[in-house]
């Protein structure tokens, strides 16, 4: 009996925090919807030096669900961001600070009572958080992606491209070709806040998403015009909503391209399903439910708006463009 007792205290004991030491890196990125953790090693391969991904930890935050009307972060949202730095905090401790980049995003930065949470931060991060301002974020999810696709050849030296990534309370939108961002945005929405604002009782309505999708649109048609005349080759995208849609298309054994008659597909599919409680569609994870709606609604306002024919997953974004801060001289294998 007492043995069956201390193998179930065994069982019981939390995971035990992996040490890391000098060749070590990590990211923390304090997203709007998600805060992330990212730790990886350098180490030296035939070619050169490379960055290998050691650890991954990602815990829903919500931020911007916790910002009020006047955009004042609510107690429990802080606290709700505060208990998962402590958790971060047990992984950083022994990563030398020079190799810790720690990152606030759009939620943060509209916060107009983020000073309490920075301060409060203080006390427990091993460094300080950098506040990236839209067109820091924009280039560097930019360079994330287009590092990324080069280290892996996936894309040539000359390619102009699309980049859009759709956070908790941002979207950024980047045109460039090769290294150089030459058109950065970012825009005050994201799937966080517009299922506050259209989806707040739950319900899964033509109306929900009409006045969504056309909020979207507004916002884009502001800077569309100059998007459209620069033009791109390829169009690429990075966030949760976009990764819901892709695992939805490889559950069906489909081509990972986004399409917008795909877009609206999975908006009928979502309307069927009446409620975001009731949402059921094979092969999207339960953990994005939540926030699809509203993610959706953006998606198709860019598609619409900036005549998208088809946009494919890119593998680097924020964390990895702050990887490449870092580390400049290493690629992630």
């Amino acid at each position: 009996m007492s043995n069956l007792t201390s193998q179930n205290q065994a069982k019981a004991k939390p995971k035990a925090i992996p040490q890391y030491d000098d060749s070590h890196y990590a990211v923390v990125d304090l997203g709007s919807n998600s805060f992330h953790l990212l730790i990886t090693q350098v180490v030296d391969s035939p070619t050169g030096k490379s960055i290998k991904i050691v650890n991954k930890v990602k815990q829903k935050i919500r931020l911007a669900a916790g910002l009020d009307e006047h955009n004042f972060l609510t107690d429990e949202a802080i606290t709700r961001g505060l208990n998962c730095l402590k958790k971060f905090a047990l992984y950083l401790h022994t990563i030398p600070v020079t190799n810790i980049l720690i990152v606030a995003t759009a939620a943060l930065r509209i916060a107009n009572n983020n000073q309490l949470f920075f301060d409060a931060a203080k006390d427990i991060l091993p460094k300080q958080i950098k506040l990236l301002s839209g067109e820091q974020e924009a280039k560097t999810i930019y360079a994330g992606a287009v590092h990324t696709a080069r280290a892996a050849n996936q894309l040539p030296t000359n390619t102009k491209q699309l980049v859009l990534d759709i956070g908790g309370a941002s979207t950024e939108m980047i045109v460039g070709v090769g290294c150089s961002a030459k058109k950065v945005v970012s825009l005050n929405m994201g799937c966080v806040s517009l299922i506050t604002q259209y989806f707040a009782k739950g319900l899964l309505t033509k109306e929900s998403f009409s006045q969504g999708v056309a909020h979207a649109t507004a916002v884009i048609d502001a800077v569309k015009a100059e998007f459209i005349a620069l033009g791109w080759q390829s169009a690429t995208g990075s966030s949760g909503t976009m990764q819901a849609i892709i695992e939805i298309l490889s559950h069906r054994q489909q081509p990972a391209i986004i399409t917008l008659s795909f877009l609206y597909d999975i908006r009928e599919r979502l309307l069927r399903c009446k409620t975001i409680d009731n949402i059921d569609i094979d092969g999207l994870r339960t953990d994005r439910k939540a926030v699809l709606a509203g993610g959706l609604c953006i998606l198709i306002a860019l598609f619409e708006c900036l005549n998208i024919k088809e946009l494919r997953l890119s593998s680097g974004a924020l964390r990895e463009g702050l990887l490449f801060e870092l580390a400049p001289n290493a690629k992630i294998i």
